[in-house]
């Protein structure tokens, strides 16, 4: 599906449907949606508060340091202050919509606002997930595979195999990156490079685990403490090979505004035949569209780290 992302400027925000009709296609949105997020469920949500501007504000409570000094009888110590680091990101707006002509909605079969909510969904999935993914990627923290420290020192043999794993997950053990809940780190890949984790004799695939309801959305296997989960919306990038950008990062790496409940929610926007006036005199077309307010933003960069490899042929 082709997508097109567009800042929304000229879509009314009166919604011209029942309070059942709303709900209805605006359930089939989110079903549609929320499944496909796989960077987004991994991401410190945080709600987008109503008629407080665009700015989006994450804290961030920053480690206390080490005390070795000790503690002398019956004195008070000074203590520490707190470290709290406020991170800002702007939110901005995406959405699309489709056209609907007045034949199509008498002659199709399908239930056609019903199946483009579940298409526009999909959309919207797909818009999410490329938004976190390239505020992932500019991060500062990267890691060449076969040992290269830059993009056009890769080779075709530079690829992301069970030892690379084992290094990347050690530069984030040094960094002090926190696992989730789960004890893991987790990983986004594409295809290609799945293809590769796959030879590993360490490789775990998701049909061998021993609860494999405990799966992650999209996961496809594990090893080296790290979970992974597979994507055909990553890049590539050519220099003296074509290299592909995969992502590896822990607990709260990153935040994005809450979609299911936190302001951000996309709306579903049904526009009826004749609804636009004299724009539309014959009464020949309707519009399905979706739009919703959103950003990502890095919180906490040493905890995430950009993969950059080639794969096998």
């Amino acid at each position: 599906m082709p997508n097109k992302v567009q800042t929304i400027t000229n879509v009314s925000s009166e919604n011209q449907l029942t309070v059942e009709d709303k709900k209805f296609y605006e359930r089939t949105l989110l079903e549609r949606l929320l499944p496909e997020l796989h960077l987004y469920k991994d991401a410190k949500k945080k709600r987008l508060p109503k008629n407080q501007g665009t700015t989006i504000n994450f804290r961030k409570f920053n480690s206390l340091p080490s005390n070795t000094v000790p503690l002398e009888e019956g004195k008070t110590p000074d203590g520490q202050n707190l470290d709290v680091t406020a991170i800002e990101a702007v939110v901005k707006q995406y959405g699309d919509y489709v056209t609907i002509s007045d034949l199509i909605q008498m002659t199709g079969i399908d239930p056609i606002v019903t199946e483009t909510s579940e298409l526009c969904g999909e959309q919207g999935a797909e818009t999410v997930e490329k938004v976190i993914y390239s505020v992932l990627t500019s991060g500062v923290n990267v890691f060449y595979a076969g040992g290269k420290t830059q993009r056009d020192a890769l080779a075709d043999e530079d690829i992301f195999n069970g030892d690379e794993v084992k290094k990347a997950v050690r530069v984030l053990k040094n960094k002090n990156a926190r696992r989730f809940s789960d004890g893991y780190f987790h990983a986004y890949i594409d295809p290609d490079i799945a293809y590769d984790l796959m030879s590993s004799k360490e490789w775990e695939d998701v049909a061998k685990y021993a609860k494999p309801e405990n799966m992650l959305k999209g996961e496809i296997g594990k090893m080296h403490g790290v979970r992974f989960m597979e994507s055909t919306m990553l890049e590539t990038e050519e220099s003296t090979t074509t290299v592909h950008k995969a992502l590896i990062y822990g607990k709260d790496a990153y935040g994005a505004v809450d979609l299911e409940n936190g302001g951000g929610k996309p709306s579903i926007i049904v526009k009826p035949n004749g609804s636009a006036g004299t724009a539309d005199p014959l009464d020949q077309r309707a519009s399905v569209g979706w739009k919703s307010a959103f950003t990502s933003v890095i919180l906490q960069p040493d905890a995430l780290l950009r993969v950059e490899c080639a794969v096998s042929k």
